[in-house]
C-alpha cells in the first residue's frame, strides 16, 4: 500500500481572485511513495453563503437559560470534476507510484453570486476541495480557497454624486436654553474604492456656549439575516479629526481626507448578510451628547477614473485608529436581491490586491473531517483579498 508524500491544489498562475465567469483552472498535484488503489479521484468547486450566532434566552424558572442557535444559508454553485478512476463506488483503480498532476478547469456563473467576505457572524466563502477516495481506509482530501469579487463600477454616474446631510439641536440646562449647534456635511461622491480617500467638507455652527470638537469616522455596517431575526456588527476604521470650535463661531472643513483601508467591498446581493459603509459627522459636546450625522457611501472595485485630486489642507486634522467593533440586533430582514447578469467592466490597469484588514481565516468546517485532522492536507488558512 502506498504512501501519500503530496496532495494539494495548484491554480494557474497562482491567481487567488476571480471575477464573475472567469475560468477556475489548475492542477491537482498527487506525489506517492508506492502504489495506491482508489476508486477515483475527484475535485469540487463550490460557492457557499452562511451564516450562524447564538442568543441566551431564559426560561423564566429554575432551570435557567438555553442557547438559542440562527443558521441560515445559501449555496451558490457546487461543481465537480472526476480526474481517475470512474464514478462506480465499487471500482478499483492503481496510482502507480510517482508524482502525478491533473488538469481542471471550472467556470464560475456570471451572475447571480456574491464577494467572498468573511465576517464575525458569517460568510460568503469559494474553495476548491480535492477527495481521494480509498477502499477500506479513510478519504484524503486537500482544499483551497479563492476570492471572488463581483464588479461595483464607482464610475456610474449613481456613485458620482456628493452624499450631503445636516443637523441640530440645541442645549438645555434647567431653565437656561442655549443658541444652537448645527453640522451641515458632505462627501465629493457616493463611490469609492480601496485605497482611495474620501474628501469631506462641513460647517459647524456653534451658537452655544461650549467649545465642542468636530470628528469623522469611517463604519462598516455587517449585518446578518436568520429565521426571521438579525445581528448587527460596526467595525470604526478611520477617524479625522478637527480642531476645536470656540463659542459663537464657525469652524469649516475643506476637503479633508478620510483614508479607506483594504476592505471589504459593499455587499448588497445577498439575502443572509450585508456589507454597508457609512462616514459618520459629529461634534463632540462637553456634558452633554454628541451631535452626528450619517454619510452613507459605496465601497466599490473599479477606481475612480479622473485623474482630479484633492489637496489635503492640514495635517493636524488626521489620525487613525485601531478598529473597534459594536452589535446590535433586531432590525428587519430586507428582500433577497439579485444584480443582472452583467460581464464584469473591463479595468483600464490590471488590479492589484491587498489582504483585507480582517486578517486570515481557518476554512475548516463541518464538511472536513474532525475526527481525524491527518486526513485533510494543504493550507487551511484563507485570507480575503481586496483590490487597492
Amino acid at each position: 500500500m502506498g504512501k501519500l508524500k503530496c496532495f494539494e491544489i495548484i491554480l494557474t498562475e497562482n491567481k487567488s481572485v476571480f471575477h464573475p465567469g472567469e475560468k477556475v483552472s489548475g492542477q491537482v498535484i498527487v506525489e506517492l511513495k508506492g502504489d495506491m488503489k482508489m476508486r477515483s479521484l475527484r475535485i469540487f468547486m463550490r460557492g457557499v453563503a452562511k451564516v450562524h450566532w447564538t442568543e441566551s434566552r431564559s426560561t423564566g424558572s429554575r432551570l435557567g437559560s438555553y442557547t438559542e442557535h440562527y443558521n441560515a444559508e445559501v449555496e451558490y454553485f457546487f461543481k465537480r470534476q472526476v480526474l481517475f478512476g470512474g464514478e462506480v463506488s465499487d471500482g478499483r483503480d492503481t496510482l502507480l507510484e510517482g508524482r502525478h498532476e491533473f488538469n481542471f478547469t471550472f467556470e464560475l456563473p456570471m451572475g447571480g453570486i456574491s464577494t467572498s467576505f468573511e465576517g464575525k457572524h458569517g460568510s460568503i466563502r469559494y474553495w476548491l476541495k480535492a477527495e481521494m477516495d480509498k477502499p477500506w481506509s479513510f478519504n484524503h482530501k486537500t482544499k483551497k480557497a479563492f476570492t471572488v469579487i463581483c464588479p461595483i463600477d464607482i464610475n456610474k454616474p449613481e456613485y458620482q454624486n456628493c452624499v450631503e446631510s445636516s443637523a441640530e439641536k440645541t442645549l438645555c440646562c434647567w431653565l437656561c436654553t442655549s443658541g444652537p449647534i448645527s453640522i451641515t456635511a458632505r462627501s465629493d461622491r457616493r463611490g469609492y474604492c480601496p485605497g482611495e480617500s474620501i474628501a469631506v467638507s462641513a460647517e459647524f455652527d456653534n451658537h452655544s456656549s461650549r467649545t465642542v470638537i468636530p470628528y469623522a469616522t469611517l463604519y462598516q455596517t455587517q449585518s446578518f439575516y436568520a429565521s426571521g431575526k438579525s445581528r448587527i456588527r460596526r467595525t470604526k476604521f478611520t477617524v479625522l479629526t478637527g480642531l476645536p470650535v470656540a463659542p459663537g463661531t464657525r469652524g469649516n472643513w475643506e476637503s479633508q481626507l478620510l483614508k479607506i483601508p483594504a476592505v471589504s467591498p459593499s455587499i448588497i446581493n445577498c439575502c443572509v448578510m450585508k456589507v454597508d459603509y457609512y462616514i459618520k459627522v459629529a461634534l463632540h459636546i462637553p456634558g452633554a451628547y454628541n451631535l452626528t450625522m450619517h454619510l452613507p457611501i459605496v465601497i466599490g472595485t473599479v477606481p475612480f477614473r479622473s485623474r482630479g485630486t484633492f489637496r489635503f489642507t492640514d495635517t493636524r486634522f488626521f489620525r487613525e485608529t485601531a478598529p473597534q467593533f459594536t452589535e446590535m440586533e433586531y432590525l428587519p430582514v430586507p428582500p433577497p436581491y439579485r444584480e443582472s447578469i452583467t460581464p464584469p467592466p473591463p479595468f483600464e490597469d490590471p488590479p492589484t490586491y491587498h489582504e483585507s484588514v480582517g486578517g486570515a481565516v481557518n476554512i475548516w468546517d463541518d464538511e472536513d473531517d474532525d475526527d481525524d485532522p491527518s486526513n485533510n492536507m494543504g493550507d487551511l488558512t484563507y485570507t480575503p483579498m481586496s483590490n487597492n
